[in-house]
């Protein structure tokens, strides 16, 4: 949905909508985080498929925040 919401936004030069998308993909993100093993995994292709996913989320957030004007840290 990420290209969508983007493209909305700018229709609408409507930041909040980049913004609120973020805070959302966040905290389904940190659900995720908090109740599946990542690199304890033992399932190398579950393992890899979520650190696929970690990566990919976090590619997202990056953009997100730079559209918004808002550096992030490399590494936290």
């Amino acid at each position: 949905d990420y290209p969508e919401v983007v493209a909305e936004a700018a229709k609408e030069y409507s930041p909040a909508l980049i913004a609120n998308y973020t805070y959302d993909l966040v905290k389904t993100y940190n659900s995720f985080y908090q109740s599946v093993s990542i690199l304890k995994e033992e399932d190398e292709n579950l393992k890899g498929m979520r650190l696929q996913l970690s990566a990919s989320v976090g590619r997202t957030i990056k953009s997100a925040m730079e559209l918004l004007g808002i550096e992030v840290p490399e590494r936290m």
